[in-house]
Protein backbone atom coordinates (compact mmCIF):
# COMPACT_ATOMS: atom_id res chain seq x y z
CA UNK A 1 0.00 0.00 0.00
CA UNK A 2 1.62 3.30 -1.04
CA UNK A 3 1.70 6.33 1.23
CA UNK A 4 -0.93 8.27 -0.72
CA UNK A 5 -3.54 5.50 -0.52
CA UNK A 6 -2.74 4.85 3.14
CA UNK A 7 -3.06 8.57 3.89
CA UNK A 8 -6.42 8.64 2.10
CA UNK A 9 -7.75 5.63 3.99
CA UNK A 10 -6.70 7.10 7.35
CA UNK A 11 -8.50 10.33 6.55
CA UNK A 12 -11.65 8.48 5.49
CA UNK A 13 -11.58 6.54 8.76
CA UNK A 14 -11.28 9.81 10.60
CA UNK A 15 -14.26 11.24 8.70
CA UNK A 16 -16.37 8.23 9.58
CA UNK A 17 -15.46 8.06 13.27
CA UNK A 18 -15.14 11.75 14.08
CA UNK A 19 -17.56 13.20 11.49
CA UNK A 20 -15.55 16.28 10.67
CA UNK A 21 -18.57 18.53 10.41
CA UNK A 22 -17.18 21.57 12.14
CA UNK A 23 -14.74 22.74 9.47
CA UNK A 24 -14.60 26.50 9.21
CA UNK A 25 -12.63 28.60 6.72
CA UNK A 26 -11.95 32.32 6.69
CA UNK A 27 -15.01 34.20 5.48
CA UNK A 28 -15.31 36.07 2.13
CA UNK A 29 -14.71 39.79 2.60
CA UNK A 30 -18.19 40.92 1.53
CA UNK A 31 -19.86 38.97 4.35
CA UNK A 32 -16.98 38.69 6.82
CA UNK A 33 -18.20 41.02 9.58
CA UNK A 34 -21.79 39.76 9.59
CA UNK A 35 -20.63 36.14 9.56
CA UNK A 36 -18.42 36.80 12.59
CA UNK A 37 -21.37 38.29 14.50
CA UNK A 38 -23.54 35.32 13.56
CA UNK A 39 -20.86 32.89 14.63
CA UNK A 40 -20.50 34.66 18.00
CA UNK A 41 -24.23 34.21 18.65
CA UNK A 42 -24.09 30.59 17.45
CA UNK A 43 -21.14 29.74 19.69
CA UNK A 44 -22.91 31.29 22.68
CA UNK A 45 -25.99 29.09 22.09
CA UNK A 46 -28.04 32.14 21.02
CA UNK A 47 -29.44 30.31 18.02
CA UNK A 48 -32.39 32.56 17.20
CA UNK A 49 -30.15 35.63 17.03
CA UNK A 50 -27.67 33.76 14.86
CA UNK A 51 -30.41 32.67 12.44
CA UNK A 52 -31.60 36.28 12.08
CA UNK A 53 -28.12 37.41 11.04
CA UNK A 54 -27.56 34.51 8.63
CA UNK A 55 -31.02 35.13 7.10
CA UNK A 56 -30.10 38.76 6.44
CA UNK A 57 -26.88 37.71 4.71
CA UNK A 58 -28.86 35.25 2.56
CA UNK A 59 -31.23 38.04 1.46
CA UNK A 60 -28.32 40.29 0.50
CA UNK A 61 -26.27 37.49 -1.12
CA UNK A 62 -28.80 34.94 -2.44
CA UNK A 63 -26.26 33.01 -4.52
CA UNK A 64 -23.60 32.69 -1.84
CA UNK A 65 -23.78 29.24 -0.19
CA UNK A 66 -21.85 30.03 3.01
CA UNK A 67 -24.60 31.93 4.84
CA UNK A 68 -27.09 29.22 3.83
CA UNK A 69 -24.71 26.60 5.19
CA UNK A 70 -24.44 28.39 8.52
CA UNK A 71 -28.18 28.91 8.75
CA UNK A 72 -28.58 25.17 8.21
CA UNK A 73 -25.95 24.35 10.85
CA UNK A 74 -27.57 26.69 13.36
CA UNK A 75 -31.02 25.19 12.78
CA UNK A 76 -29.53 21.71 12.98
CA UNK A 77 -27.75 22.37 16.28
CA UNK A 78 -30.82 24.13 17.68
CA UNK A 79 -32.90 21.03 16.93
CA UNK A 80 -30.29 18.74 18.42
CA UNK A 81 -29.91 20.70 21.63
CA UNK A 82 -33.63 20.24 22.19
CA UNK A 83 -33.36 16.51 21.57
CA UNK A 84 -34.89 16.39 18.06
CA UNK A 85 -32.09 14.24 16.60
CA UNK A 86 -34.04 12.37 13.92
CA UNK A 87 -35.73 15.51 12.59
CA UNK A 88 -32.40 17.37 12.68
CA UNK A 89 -30.70 14.71 10.55
CA UNK A 90 -33.53 14.61 8.02
CA UNK A 91 -33.48 18.41 7.78
CA UNK A 92 -29.73 18.45 7.20
CA UNK A 93 -29.82 15.78 4.50
CA UNK A 94 -32.57 17.65 2.64
CA UNK A 95 -30.99 21.11 2.86
CA UNK A 96 -27.47 19.94 2.02
CA UNK A 97 -28.57 18.90 -1.49
CA UNK A 98 -29.61 22.45 -2.40
CA UNK A 99 -26.57 24.04 -0.80
CA UNK A 100 -24.26 21.60 -2.62
CA UNK A 101 -25.43 22.96 -5.97
CA UNK A 102 -24.59 26.51 -4.91
CA UNK A 103 -21.11 25.45 -3.79
CA UNK A 104 -20.46 23.58 -7.02
CA UNK A 105 -21.37 26.70 -9.01
CA UNK A 106 -19.05 28.86 -6.90
CA UNK A 107 -16.20 26.41 -7.27
CA UNK A 108 -16.60 26.48 -11.04
CA UNK A 109 -16.36 30.28 -10.92
CA UNK A 110 -13.48 30.34 -8.41
CA UNK A 111 -11.62 27.01 -8.64
CA UNK A 112 -8.68 28.23 -6.53
CA UNK A 113 -10.74 29.78 -3.74
CA UNK A 114 -9.79 27.86 -0.56
CA UNK A 115 -12.76 29.23 1.38
CA UNK A 116 -15.38 27.65 -0.87
CA UNK A 117 -13.43 24.39 -1.06
CA UNK A 118 -13.18 24.03 2.71
CA UNK A 119 -16.79 24.99 3.36
CA UNK A 120 -17.93 22.52 0.73
CA UNK A 121 -15.84 19.91 2.54
CA UNK A 122 -17.61 20.94 5.72
CA UNK A 123 -20.98 20.37 4.09
CA UNK A 124 -19.89 16.95 2.86
CA UNK A 125 -18.59 16.06 6.32
CA UNK A 126 -21.91 16.97 7.92
CA UNK A 127 -23.75 14.97 5.29
CA UNK A 128 -21.63 11.95 6.23
CA UNK A 129 -22.51 12.49 9.88
CA UNK A 130 -26.25 12.71 9.21
CA UNK A 131 -26.18 9.69 6.87
CA UNK A 132 -24.47 7.49 9.47
CA UNK A 133 -26.91 8.67 12.15
CA UNK A 134 -30.06 8.06 10.10
CA UNK A 135 -29.28 5.01 7.93
CA UNK A 136 -26.79 2.24 7.14
CA UNK A 137 -25.93 3.55 3.67
CA UNK A 138 -22.20 3.02 4.11
CA UNK A 139 -21.53 3.15 0.36
CA UNK A 140 -22.68 6.78 0.42
CA UNK A 141 -20.62 7.39 3.58
CA UNK A 142 -17.49 6.00 1.95
CA UNK A 143 -18.05 7.94 -1.28
CA UNK A 144 -18.64 11.28 0.42
CA UNK A 145 -15.80 10.73 2.90
CA UNK A 146 -13.48 10.12 -0.04
CA UNK A 147 -14.74 13.30 -1.76
CA UNK A 148 -14.25 15.26 1.45
CA UNK A 149 -10.68 14.05 1.86
CA UNK A 150 -9.95 15.12 -1.74
CA UNK A 151 -11.34 18.59 -1.03
CA UNK A 152 -9.20 18.99 2.10
CA UNK A 153 -6.08 17.90 0.22
CA UNK A 154 -6.86 20.30 -2.61
CA UNK A 155 -7.36 23.24 -0.22
CA UNK A 156 -4.14 22.45 1.59
CA UNK A 157 -2.16 22.39 -1.66
CA UNK A 158 -3.56 25.76 -2.73
CA UNK A 159 -2.88 27.44 0.62
CA UNK A 160 -1.32 25.51 3.49
CA UNK A 161 -1.15 28.66 5.64
CA UNK A 162 -4.90 29.07 6.03
CA UNK A 163 -5.38 29.23 9.80
CA UNK A 164 -8.89 27.80 9.76
CA UNK A 165 -7.72 24.93 7.59
CA UNK A 166 -5.22 24.28 10.40
CA UNK A 167 -8.22 23.35 12.53
CA UNK A 168 -9.08 20.60 10.06
CA UNK A 169 -5.46 19.44 9.85
CA UNK A 170 -5.25 19.55 13.64
CA UNK A 171 -8.16 17.14 13.90
CA UNK A 172 -6.70 14.89 11.24
CA UNK A 173 -3.18 14.76 12.68
CA UNK A 174 -4.06 14.50 16.36
CA UNK A 175 -6.71 11.82 16.04
CA UNK A 176 -4.74 9.79 13.53
CA UNK A 177 -2.04 9.78 16.22
CA UNK A 178 -4.61 8.63 18.75
CA UNK A 179 -5.81 5.82 16.45
CA UNK A 180 -2.20 4.69 15.95
CA UNK A 181 -1.68 4.66 19.72
CA UNK A 182 -4.53 2.19 20.02
CA UNK A 183 -3.74 0.08 16.97
CA UNK A 184 -0.35 -1.61 16.68
CA UNK A 185 -0.75 -2.19 12.94
CA UNK A 186 -1.34 1.51 12.21
CA UNK A 187 1.51 2.37 14.58
CA UNK A 188 3.94 0.56 12.29
CA UNK A 189 3.41 3.20 9.60
CA UNK A 190 3.02 6.39 11.64
CA UNK A 191 4.78 7.89 14.69
CA UNK A 192 1.76 8.54 16.91
CA UNK A 193 3.45 11.01 19.26
CA UNK A 194 4.71 13.15 16.41
CA UNK A 195 1.26 13.13 14.81
CA UNK A 196 -0.40 14.22 18.04
CA UNK A 197 2.16 16.98 18.58
CA UNK A 198 1.58 18.18 15.03
CA UNK A 199 -2.17 18.12 15.63
CA UNK A 200 -1.89 20.18 18.81
CA UNK A 201 0.34 22.65 16.97
CA UNK A 202 -2.28 23.04 14.21
CA UNK A 203 -5.15 23.37 16.70
CA UNK A 204 -3.18 26.05 18.55
CA UNK A 205 -2.60 28.03 15.33
CA UNK A 206 -6.31 27.85 14.51
CA UNK A 207 -7.26 28.91 18.05
CA UNK A 208 -4.87 31.88 18.14
CA UNK A 209 -5.25 33.12 14.56
CA UNK A 210 -8.32 31.55 12.95
CA UNK A 211 -11.70 33.04 12.19
CA UNK A 212 -14.48 30.47 12.08
CA UNK A 213 -12.65 27.47 13.50
CA UNK A 214 -11.09 29.50 16.33
CA UNK A 215 -13.47 28.56 19.14
CA UNK A 216 -13.92 24.92 18.19
CA UNK A 217 -10.13 24.56 18.02
CA UNK A 218 -9.95 26.01 21.54
CA UNK A 219 -12.56 23.52 22.76
CA UNK A 220 -10.59 20.67 21.17
CA UNK A 221 -7.41 21.83 22.92
CA UNK A 222 -9.09 21.96 26.34
CA UNK A 223 -10.46 18.43 25.91
CA UNK A 224 -7.07 17.15 24.73
CA UNK A 225 -5.21 18.75 27.64
CA UNK A 226 -7.75 17.39 30.13
CA UNK A 227 -8.18 13.84 28.85
CA UNK A 228 -5.17 12.98 26.69
CA UNK A 229 -2.20 15.02 27.87
CA UNK A 230 -3.20 15.80 31.48
CA UNK A 231 -1.83 19.34 31.11
CA UNK A 232 -4.37 20.95 33.44
CA UNK A 233 -2.67 24.34 33.53
CA UNK A 234 -3.10 24.80 29.76
CA UNK A 235 -6.64 23.40 29.89
CA UNK A 236 -7.53 25.90 32.62
CA UNK A 237 -6.10 28.88 30.73
CA UNK A 238 -7.95 28.17 27.48
CA UNK A 239 -11.09 26.95 29.26
CA UNK A 240 -11.32 30.15 31.29
CA UNK A 241 -11.06 32.27 28.14
CA UNK A 242 -13.74 30.28 26.30
CA UNK A 243 -16.12 30.20 29.26
CA UNK A 244 -15.80 33.93 29.91
CA UNK A 245 -16.21 34.81 26.24
CA UNK A 246 -19.24 32.57 25.74
CA UNK A 247 -21.01 32.22 29.11
CA UNK A 248 -24.05 30.39 27.65
CA UNK A 249 -21.99 27.69 25.96
CA UNK A 250 -22.48 24.75 28.31
CA UNK A 251 -19.77 22.64 26.65
CA UNK A 252 -17.17 25.35 27.31
CA UNK A 253 -18.45 25.78 30.86
CA UNK A 254 -18.28 22.03 31.51
CA UNK A 255 -14.68 21.74 30.35
CA UNK A 256 -13.73 24.83 32.37
CA UNK A 257 -15.29 23.41 35.56
CA UNK A 258 -13.37 20.18 35.03
CA UNK A 259 -10.12 22.11 34.65
CA UNK A 260 -10.88 24.02 37.89
CA UNK A 261 -11.28 20.71 39.72
CA UNK A 262 -7.95 19.35 38.51
CA UNK A 263 -6.25 22.67 39.32
CA UNK A 264 -7.55 22.36 42.93
CA UNK A 265 -9.69 25.49 42.55
CA UNK A 266 -12.45 23.70 44.43
CA UNK A 267 -14.41 26.75 45.62
CA UNK A 268 -14.68 28.17 42.10
CA UNK A 269 -15.77 24.80 40.71
CA UNK A 270 -18.44 24.42 43.38
CA UNK A 271 -19.86 27.89 42.67
CA UNK A 272 -20.23 27.12 38.96
CA UNK A 273 -21.66 23.66 39.61
CA UNK A 274 -24.26 25.11 41.98
CA UNK A 275 -25.87 27.01 39.08
CA UNK A 276 -25.06 24.46 36.36
CA UNK A 277 -28.60 23.12 35.90
CA UNK A 278 -29.92 26.66 35.28
CA UNK A 279 -28.26 26.56 31.86
CA UNK A 280 -30.13 23.49 30.62
CA UNK A 281 -33.42 23.61 32.55
CA UNK A 282 -35.34 24.91 29.51
CA UNK A 283 -33.97 22.28 27.10
CA UNK A 284 -36.21 19.44 26.00
CA UNK A 285 -35.55 15.77 26.71
CA UNK A 286 -33.35 13.90 25.88
CA UNK A 287 -30.86 16.77 25.63
CA UNK A 288 -31.70 17.83 29.18
CA UNK A 289 -30.84 14.30 30.29
CA UNK A 290 -27.50 14.47 28.48
CA UNK A 291 -26.51 17.63 30.34
CA UNK A 292 -27.72 16.07 33.58
CA UNK A 293 -25.27 13.24 32.95
CA UNK A 294 -22.51 15.79 32.34
CA UNK A 295 -23.39 17.53 35.61
CA UNK A 296 -23.27 14.22 37.51
CA UNK A 297 -19.88 13.48 35.97
CA UNK A 298 -18.48 16.82 37.10
CA UNK A 299 -19.91 16.36 40.58
CA UNK A 300 -18.40 12.86 40.80
CA UNK A 301 -15.02 14.18 39.63
CA UNK A 302 -15.22 16.92 42.26
CA UNK A 303 -16.04 14.43 45.02
CA UNK A 304 -13.14 12.23 43.96
CA UNK A 305 -10.81 15.23 44.12
CA UNK A 306 -12.16 16.05 47.60
CA UNK A 307 -11.49 12.43 48.62
CA UNK A 308 -15.21 11.70 49.09
CA UNK A 309 -14.55 8.34 47.46
CA UNK A 310 -17.75 6.54 48.46
CA UNK A 311 -19.94 9.34 47.08
CA UNK A 312 -17.81 9.66 43.94
CA UNK A 313 -18.05 5.92 43.25
CA UNK A 314 -21.84 5.99 43.65
CA UNK A 315 -22.09 8.91 41.22
CA UNK A 316 -19.80 7.31 38.63
CA UNK A 317 -21.81 4.08 38.86
CA UNK A 318 -25.08 5.97 38.32
CA UNK A 319 -23.59 7.50 35.16
CA UNK A 320 -22.54 4.07 33.88
CA UNK A 321 -26.07 2.75 34.38
CA UNK A 322 -27.62 5.53 32.31
CA UNK A 323 -28.36 5.03 28.61
CA UNK A 324 -25.80 7.53 27.39
CA UNK A 325 -25.11 7.53 23.64
CA UNK A 326 -23.74 11.04 23.16
CA UNK A 327 -21.19 10.99 25.98
CA UNK A 328 -19.58 7.59 25.54
CA UNK A 329 -16.26 9.00 26.73
CA UNK A 330 -17.84 9.82 30.10
CA UNK A 331 -18.80 6.17 30.61
CA UNK A 332 -15.27 5.08 29.79
CA UNK A 333 -13.78 7.69 32.11
CA UNK A 334 -16.21 6.70 34.89
CA UNK A 335 -15.08 3.06 34.73
CA UNK A 336 -11.47 4.24 34.82
CA UNK A 337 -11.91 6.57 37.77
CA UNK A 338 -13.70 3.89 39.79
CA UNK A 339 -10.69 1.67 39.12
CA UNK A 340 -8.41 4.40 40.44
CA UNK A 341 -10.58 4.83 43.56
CA UNK A 342 -10.32 1.11 44.32
CA UNK A 343 -6.54 1.31 43.88
CA UNK A 344 -6.38 4.28 46.25
CA UNK A 345 -8.23 2.11 48.78
CA UNK A 346 -5.90 -0.86 48.18
CA UNK A 347 -8.60 -3.03 46.57
CA UNK A 348 -6.67 -4.46 43.61
CA UNK A 349 -9.30 -7.05 42.72
CA UNK A 350 -12.01 -4.45 42.05
CA UNK A 351 -9.50 -1.98 40.61
CA UNK A 352 -8.53 -4.53 37.95
CA UNK A 353 -12.20 -5.29 37.31
CA UNK A 354 -12.92 -1.66 36.43
CA UNK A 355 -9.71 -1.20 34.44
CA UNK A 356 -10.80 -4.18 32.32
CA UNK A 357 -14.26 -2.64 31.91
CA UNK A 358 -12.55 0.59 30.77
CA UNK A 359 -10.61 -1.34 28.14
CA UNK A 360 -13.72 -3.24 27.02
CA UNK A 361 -15.42 0.00 25.94
CA UNK A 362 -12.96 0.16 23.00
CA UNK A 363 -12.96 3.95 23.18
CA UNK A 364 -9.90 5.69 21.73
CA UNK A 365 -8.94 7.52 24.91
CA UNK A 366 -5.81 7.86 27.02
CA UNK A 367 -7.82 6.40 29.91
CA UNK A 368 -7.92 3.05 28.06
CA UNK A 369 -4.14 3.05 27.62
CA UNK A 370 -3.67 4.03 31.27
CA UNK A 371 -6.06 1.28 32.38
CA UNK A 372 -3.79 -1.24 30.65
CA UNK A 373 -0.85 0.27 32.51
CA UNK A 374 -2.59 0.15 35.90
CA UNK A 375 -3.52 -3.49 35.39
CA UNK A 376 0.20 -4.15 35.80
CA UNK A 377 1.08 -1.45 38.34
CA UNK A 378 -1.41 0.07 40.83
CA UNK A 379 -2.44 3.69 40.48
CA UNK A 380 -0.86 6.01 43.08
CA UNK A 381 -1.86 9.64 43.66
CA UNK A 382 0.93 11.98 42.63
CA UNK A 383 0.79 15.06 44.83
CA UNK A 384 3.71 16.81 43.15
Amino acid sequence: MNNRIRHKIFLILLMIFLFIGNIFAQFPKQIENDMKFGLEYFTNYEFNEAKIIFSQIIQENPKDPISRLFFMITEYEHMKINGNYKYANNYLLKESKNISLLFENKMKQYPENVTYIVYYAMLKGMDVKATVSSSSNYLKVFKESWQTSNLIEKANKINNNNYDLYGVLGGYNFYIGVLCNHNNLLGIFINSENKMKEGIKHFTSAYKNGTGFKWLAGESLVFIYLHDKYNYKKAYKIGKHLSNRFPNNLEFKSLYIESLIYMNKIDSAEILLKNYSDFYKDFHSPKKEMWNIREKYLQATLNMKKENYKKATEEFLSIINMNNIEYKWIKTTSYFKIGQIFDINNDRKNAKKYYNLTIDTNEKMQAVLDAKKYLKTPFIINNK
